[in-house]
């Protein structure tokens, strides 16, 4: 069976549709990323139209069919990359004038050019773009995603295919190797088949990723203030504690009256207090440090490789600073936190818990606003 080369670009072209209405369908019901799936519908259709001039370009003027349909192609391309920078968290503005500028020179000179390096131009055009989305997937912000990598490859592929083409189009004359050319253009579709089906998938995938990682952060957080909730703050100091793992201390906090605070000022209050007191906790704190909500008023601190001495220390700091914040600016509400502080040495986390809310127990006892170690509280 022999295939040529209309029938691969009608194959791209279905395959281009139906990720089009792919990309389209999910936009439906990912308003998150909305816009960005509808311009990757958009970039496929405009690869499409392309794909289907240069499959007519015979039967079309040369500035339809091999000028418009590649600008067209590189539209879809740019369209693609754009999508992909603002998944990674930037909204890069295209440069309109260069891009028209330079459709207008495409247009005008291009007809004119050897064929060759007519192609070699686009292909360079291509190999460009691609090589410009695999520096956008490799934003520092889209690295936690699996799927990156097959998308990373896909563009690489996809750009290096096109640079070859760049070399080697000048190098071959139309005529005696009329058959080495067409066998170029053959194996270039063929790959360019493969990345309309790999391309939308990697993209559709990293873009479903990233809301499922959205999903996973919020389970672990608390709502109000932004720390780990008190299944993540188990789950996580777990992991650092252990007989072969360097000891590290604890530290479990309690708000002084904070019911008073709800009553007297309002809830609203109430939670600008708590949010205070994360922001205390995370600027006074380690950057190894855990820090979690356990609930209502109560917080806790798991500090690795962290000794008892410069864990009380560090706490005594946090307790300082917190009650200075609270009396500070134009509402002021005085509020302070007692603390209990214990050692994972030798001992899992639940008794290292328990021996830290006995610590904090004896702070309450003793007149709230204070720092009590676990061997003072034996």
């Amino acid at each position: 069976m022999q295939i040529d080369l209309f029938t691969i670009y009608v194959l791209c072209a279905a395959v281009l549709g139906v990720a089009s209405a792919m990309a389209f369908g999910e936009s439906l019901f990912n308003p998150r990323h909305q816009r960005v799936l509808r311009l990757w519908s958009l970039a496929y259709l405009f690869l499409l139209a392309g794909s289907m001039l240069v499959s007519w370009r015979e039967e079309l003027p040369t500035v339809i069919g091999s000028g418009l349909s590649n600008i067209l192609i590189f539209t879809g391309y740019g369209l693609m990359v754009a999508g992909i920078t603002r998944i990674g968290g930037r909204d890069v503005a295209p440069p309109l004038a260069a891009v028209a500028g330079g459709a207008g020179l495409w247009l005008w000179a291009g007809p004119n050019l050897p064929l060759p390096i007519w192609h070699a131009m686009a292909a360079l055009v291509i190999a460009c773009i691609q090589f410009a989305g695999v520096a956008a997937l490799l934003s520092p912000t889209l690295g936690a995603m699996r799927s990156r990598p097959l998308a990373v490859a896909v563009f690489a592929i996809h750009g290096a295919i096109y640079m070859v083409r760049v070399i080697a189009m000048p190098l071959l004359d139309t005529v005696t190797d009329a058959a080495a050319i067409k066998l170029l253009s053959i194996l270039t579709m063929g790959e360019g088949v493969l990345y309309a089906v790999a391309a939308p998938m990697a993209l559709l995938a990293m873009v479903r990723e990233e809301g499922e990682n959205r999903l996973v952060v919020a389970a672990q957080t608390d709502f109000l203030t932004g720390l780990a909730n008190r299944r993540s703050f188990t789950q996580q100091a777990n992991e650092r504690i252990g007989p072969d793992l360097p000891a590290g201390i604890l530290l479990v906090f309690d708000l002084d009256h904070f019911k008073q605070v709800n009553d007297t000022f309002g809830h609203q209050a109430g939670d600008d207090v708590l949010k205070l007191f994360a922001r205390v906790a995370e600027s006074e704190m380690k950057s190894s440090a855990v820090i979690g909500r356990l609930g209502g008023e109560e917080f806790v601190a798991f500090v690795p490789a962290c000794d008892m001495r410069e864990g009380a220390d560090m706490a005594d700091r946090l307790r300082r600073r917190f009650r200075d914040a609270s009396e500070a600016g134009a509402r002021a509400i005085p509020v302070t936190v007692s603390v209990g502080v214990a050692s994972t040495m030798g001992r899992g986390l639940d008794e290292t818990m328990a021996a830290a809310d006995r610590a904090l127990y004896r702070a309450k006892r003793l007149g709230r606003n204070r720092v009590e170690p676990e061997a003072l509280a034996a």
